[in-house]
């Protein structure tokens, strides 16, 4: 069984993940998106696409998303103040198997840095940090105690595709008609930090909402 796969099945695991999901996490009045275990597997199944299409080795692929998995658990703590520092100094407790040293440092800078890009050591954290931002469909907000204009239009994102080639990085989002692609400039990172591992890829970055090119400028 894969390490991810273990993980799904380490009772405790399933417990703090799911004691997250049931929190609120409020940031200057607004936000409050889901943290949970949903999310978590939401980011693993992209961390999977993205590496595949990096045409990474199984092990890395199996890495990969037990970082994903792992990458918020920190949050158990009640905020989010250095929850990816935090995350990266416990992840461990929930890995059953052996795993290298290496391998433990590339998931450890994987998680620490997963929040803004700013400091990408590895395949690993290149994948986590941008699947991490592609998770903004409805999932994240459906539940919210705050409807606030995000929010709201957040709940009209049904998708989020990656397509990675030999020139580009491609991102679509499927919506309902009336989004308004506007309301990112409030959490432009959906759509800068895939642009910065485009450029760390050396490759094309593109943004489609519903087939129609968006020009990422604005944000």
């Amino acid at each position: 069984m894969l390490l991810w796969e273990k993980l799904l099945g380490n009772e405790e695991y399933i417990k703090i993940a799911e004691k997250i999901g049931a929190m609120h996490f409020i940031t200057d009045g607004k936000w409050d998106w889901e943290h949970g275990l949903g999310h978590y597997k939401r980011v693993s199944s992209y961390v999977e696409n993205i590496l595949k299409q990096l045409h990474a080795s199984s092990r890395m692929i199996e890495l990969g998303r037990t970082a994903a998995l792992l990458h918020d658990i920190g949050l158990f703590k009640g905020d989010k103040i250095d929850h990816a520092l935090y995350s990266s100094q416990i992840f461990m407790n929930y890995i059953e198997d052996d795993i290298t040293k290496e391998e433990e440092e590339m998931l450890r800078g994987a998680i620490r840095d997963h929040s803004k890009g700013e400091n990408i050591q590895s395949l690993i954290g290149l994948a986590l940090v941008l699947a991490d931002k592609l998770d903004v469909t409805y999932h994240r907000v459906e539940h919210s105690t705050i409807h606030d204009t995000i929010n709201n239009k957040i709940q009209k994102i049904k998708k989020v595709g990656i397509e990675i080639t030999e020139k580009d990085l491609v991102v679509t989002y499927t919506t309902d008609p009336s989004f308004d692609a506007n309301i990112l400039k409030n959490w432009d990172k959906a759509v800068t930090i895939p642009r910065k591992i485009a450029s760390y890829l050396d490759k094309n970055y593109i943004f489609v909402i519903n087939k129609e090119k968006i020009d990422d400028t604005i944000f």
